[in-house]
């Protein structure tokens, strides 16, 4: 970005979206009467104002749309039913009134609650992709783990990370449990399965291991958003765990603190002087948020010390991997910016402390509900793709027909085409890897609900739960059903875990998980059956 961090897009924290921007993220009350919807539930809350037809005027629409497009794209009405549009315009004038803001030329509400109205279908029609016609060459055994002493509290899992905290040490899956707030290692080698309690902090949402000091040992940053439940505080932070040793413990050690609600941190050397910095993303809620650098200041062969560096003021970062996107050897690093913006953004690093923003692709609206990327070469041209999902529908508690899986396509030259996948309601965490040993990568992608979640008849249909894209030629991708009734995965990992050459993959559930089966296990693990010649030869 430039060296103003004011542009247009970007506001300051104490000042956030207007319109009906950010009417999906906040639940505000206003008069109303309670009145059965078109499908004879009674779920719907409706205006009084709302029972009586308004014809609108060209002058009229066009003040609807000024208002409600000020700052972001202008809401798709078929995004709700119509019964809901009355609720969510409501939130949308009670947030307007509560920003600050006095520059716009707000309609009568109820001009926008029927602009809305009369363009929403009476009811959201949902895509019913179809499946293979083949089965998956692939087949897994599931083991169900409790973790625990007791198997009915079900933690919040956030993050799994298969990684090596040791050397020469097998590796381990790393886990951060929003619900009694540790950061623990579980050895899926071992019987008992029982979890390793590293640390216990606020709410931790994502873990990523490296040498943060130098010392060559294996430390772990943790990004804790402070609390789970959307909220403007300063009780995020993120850790340091440093490894001590000869104890093999983890010393706990605060690096930047009072930030809102961090959910992902990246270590690189940005200002390739030698050490590690730390890339923060501080989704925090509406008045606080950005992302920020965090640059390790230190001195050669003393501690690292951290200086904080406001990237972006914007809130709703979700992810900002890290990669060098142009070749010069200076780490960039993409960002996911939801809220009511849904755009994925490159930072090119510029080599002289500031990073310059590109835009690679924005939603068509701000109920799209971005939950996550991943940078991968999912088509193997040498350059660095990115799977993105969306299917977040925390926000608003409902699940949008638009949820679902797609893939930015590096071109080259930093230009990216976009390519929809699949739609899969939910789509939250998209991992790519050779599942069936045929040389091209499949997609693994998990959903979740969150609970109470509307309209109540998607989870009536038994929805999927986790669903395998195969790749069956280059660019092509076909549908097979892994798990359905269940989606209440926040989190996947996908890895090598016995070491036999085939990928296995772990997922557990998620926060509020009111949506998961009585069945459902603390961690369950996939073991894939194929296994590579290789290592069947080996073997033999």
């Amino acid at each position: 970005m430039s060296d103003s961090p004011k542009k247009r897009w970007v506001r300051p924290a104490t000042v956030t979206v207007v319109g009906i921007a950010a009417c999906i993220l906040v639940g505000v009350v206003a008069r109303h009467v309670l009145l059965k919807g078109s499908d004879g539930r009674e779920d719907t809350e409706r205006t009084v104002g709302d029972l009586m037809p308004i014809a609108l005027d060209t002058k009229a629409e066009e003040q609807i749309v000024a208002f409600c497009s000020d700052c972001h794209a202008l809401p798709v009405p078929d995004s709700f039913p119509r019964d809901r549009w009355h609720r969510e315009v409501q939130r949308a004038y009670e947030f307007y009134a509560r920003s600050g803001r006095d520059d716009l030329d707000p309609p009568p509400m109820e001009w926008t609650v029927a602009y809305y109205r009369a363009r929403a279908p009476e009811r959201l029609v949902f895509p019913t992709p179809v499946e293979a016609a083949t089965q998956l060459p692939v087949t897994f055994n599931v083991q169900n783990l409790s973790l625990g002493p007791s198997a009915d509290v079900l933690p919040e899992i956030a993050h799994l990370r298969w990684a090596k905290l040791e050397a020469e040490a097998r590796p381990v899956l790393l886990l951060c449990d929003m619900r009694f707030g540790y950061v623990a290692a579980v050895d899926l080698k071992e019987t008992s399965f029982q979890p390793r309690v590293l640390t216990r902090l606020g709410n931790p949402c994502h873990v990523e291991p490296c040498d943060l000091d130098g010392d060559g040992l294996t430390d772990l940053v943790v990004a804790d958003l402070g609390c789970f439940r959307p909220a403007d505080h300063d009780r995020g932070q993120v850790v340091w765990l440093r490894r001590q040793e000869p104890a093999g413990t983890f010393e706990e050690v605060v690096v930047a603190s009072g930030l809102g609600r961090v959910a992902d941190v990246r270590p690189a050397d940005f200002d390739t002087d030698g050490d590690l910095d730390l890339i923060a993303a501080e989704f925090g809620h509406y008045r606080t948020g950005s992302i920020r650098l965090l640059r390790n200041v230190a001195p050669p062969g003393e501690r690292p010390r951290f200086e904080s560096e406001t990237i972006d003021y914007r809130p709703g970062t979700i992810h900002v991997p890290v990669h060098d996107f142009n070749g010069d050897g200076y780490p960039d690093f993409a960002a996911l910016v939801s809220q009511e913006w849904e755009h994925v953004e490159l930072f090119i690093n510029r080599q002289d402390g500031h990073f310059h923003l590109q835009n690679l692709w924005a939603g068509p609206d701000l109920t799209f509900g971005s939950s996550g990327i991943e940078l991968v070469d999912l088509d193997q041209d040498g350059d660095m793709d990115v799977l993105y999902t969306n299917g977040d529908a925390w926000d608003n508690m409902y699940i949008e027909p638009s949820h679902g899986i797609q893939w930015l396509e590096n071109l080259g030259g930093l230009q990216f085409a976009y390519h929809r996948l699949t739609d899969m309601l939910g789509a939250y965490r998209a991992l790519a890897g050779d599942l069936d040993l045929d040389g091209d990568l499949d997609i693994l992608t998990v959903a979740w609900f969150p609970s109470p979640i509307r309209p109540p008849e998607v989870v009536e249909t038994a929805p999927i739960s986790i669903l395998c894209l195969e790749q069956t030629e280059p660019g092509r991708f076909i549908r097979h059903t892994l798990e359905t009734g269940s989606p209440c995965y926040a989190t996947m990992e996908l890895a090598d875990f016995d070491e036999d050459g085939d990928l296995d993959f772990a997922v557990g559930p998620g926060p509020v998980t009111a949506n998961a089966r009585k069945d459902t296990h603390c961690l369950s693990v996939w073991w894939n059956q194929a296994r590579s010649p290789q290592h069947a030869t080996k073997e033999e």
